[in-house]
């Protein structure tokens, strides 16, 4: 069955109302904390600077099609003592050299520097899309977490308090000698379940408010004015094949994974070039020499020449190198072969859970609706004498722990949603406007 086909199923239910907009319009949405949190999170902020390393590092390696420009001079005393029937020169020697050299070729080797520059760029690009898609993620899990574990905390004050109630309503009926006060400890031991599920909760909730922190560098403030994001289910694909689809294309760990496979492939082609073929340069030389090279008087030397420079390791180091390279590329194909099937399976697996949250929710919240009938019967029958205390009580626990369960479903339908859209890779800036209807 499609998910989107949500409004046919039973997912539709649930989903909706996790739409419900509750908070007050004083609130503190996603919409607002999202953008701000791409801007400040460190996260965000380190791949940011990458970036700009990685453009810059592109102008660097453009340098090798650029002259170079070398000045040497020197000043100083210099003696020379000559062979016979020339007479010896002892000088202030001054020396003025400048030397261009613009390269002409270098069988690709610079070339293929600066494509891999470019492709660290991207790389780095890629990595930023996928720091700031895990970012929001984190974000919006740690913002739901808060909702949920402010509910659950709801619920169970809610049961301490109707259960201390019913407990005070007991006493009273055993101190005018219509109660047993067997039902009395009863209740008070149901009181002190209650009121330990509700300490529960309360550390429940710090710690979901301690992780909100963590994300969002400031507390949640007042609970009461989050608002619950609208999920954007129009978003999800019609099956899970169309989501594998999507996280091939899209996903930025992946394209990560596959421009190092590309980065690579130039490091061959480097090692190589700088292994095996020469290197050429034209090369322009003025020299102003005074009082140089044992020769009195100045004069001057222009060099102008074609020059080709050719290293080569008789040991055959190169083959070495060049396997080394070529080693690595096989390597970095099969992380990206092995990438695009992790991407599948965590595709795939986030689609089970978002139909398993989906289907798990509604059968919670069947479970609180029936547990919801249930109480109000018994204690009508209660109060007619039909029924006891502890069942009463009993009805009460499991409502309170069925509509908890209801509840924290419902925030995994969200979750879920959102996590799918993070594994298909489109859960991108614009996500921010798609949260409030």
């Amino acid at each position: 069955m499609g998910i989107s086909n949500l409004q046919k199923t039973g997912m539709a239910g649930v989903i909706a109302a996790a739409l419900l907009n509750t908070a007050s319009a004083y609130g503190e949405p996603l919409t607002a904390l999202l953008p701000e949190l791409l801007k400040s999170h460190n996260l965000t902020q380190a791949a940011e600077a990458d970036l700009k390393a990685a453009q810059e590092r592109i102008r660097a390696s453009m340098g090798g099609w650029y002259p170079q420009l070398s000045v040497t001079a020197h000043y100083g005393h210099e003696e020379q003592n000559k062979p016979t029937g020339t007479d010896d020169t002892n000088l202030v020697a001054r020396n003025l050299t400048i030397s261009v050299t613009q390269l002409l070729w270098d069988f690709d080797l610079t070339n293929s520097t600066v494509r891999a520059a470019r492709v660290a760029r991207e790389q780095v690009n890629a990595t930023l899309e996928a720091a700031r898609q895990n970012v929001q993620l984190r974000g919006i899990v740690s913002y739901l977490n808060v909702l949920r574990a402010a509910e659950i905390v709801e619920f169970a004050r809610r049961s301490e308090s109707n259960i201390k109630h019913q407990a005070d309503l007991e006493d009273a009926r055993v101190e005018r000698g219509a109660g047993f006060s067997t039902d009395v400890l009863q209740a008070k031991t149901q009181l002190a379940g209650a009121q330990a599920r509700l300490v529960q909760a309360q550390g429940a909730l710090r710690v979901a408010r301690n992780a909100y922190r963590a994300m969002f560098y400031k507390d949640a403030g007042d609970i009461g004015q989050m608002v619950r994001p609208v999920l954007p289910v129009d978003m999800l694909p019609a099956t899970v094949e169309e989501a594998v689809v999507s996280a091939q294309r899209n996903n930025p760990s992946l394209l990560v994974a596959k421009l190092s496979a590309e980065a690579s492939s130039e490091v061959i082609i480097q090692t190589r070039a700088s292994g095996f073929y020469p290197r050429i340069d034209a090369v322009g030389t003025l020299t102003y020499k005074d009082d140089d090279g044992g020769t009195v008087g100045s004069q001057n030397e222009s060099i102008g020449k074609v020059q080709v420079s050719w290293p080569f390791n008789l040991g055959l180091t190169a083959v070495n190198s060049v396997r080394a390279a070529e080693g690595d590329y096989l390597a970095t194909q099969k992380r990206y072969a092995d990438a695009r099937e992790l991407i599948e399976e965590q595709t795939r697996n986030a689609w089970e859970n978002l139909k398993t949250a989906t289907e798990n929710a509604e059968l919670l919240k069947n479970q609180a609706n029936i547990a919801a009938e249930f109480l109000e019967l018994a204690r009508k029958e209660q109060q007619l004498g039909r029924r006891s205390l502890l069942d009463v009580l009993a009805g009460e626990t499991t409502l309170v722990n069925a509509s908890s369960d209801a509840a924290s479903a419902e925030t995994d339908v969200s979750i879920a949603v959102f996590s799918l859209l993070a594994a298909m890779g489109v859960l991108d800036d614009r996500i921010a406007t798609r949260l409030d209807g």
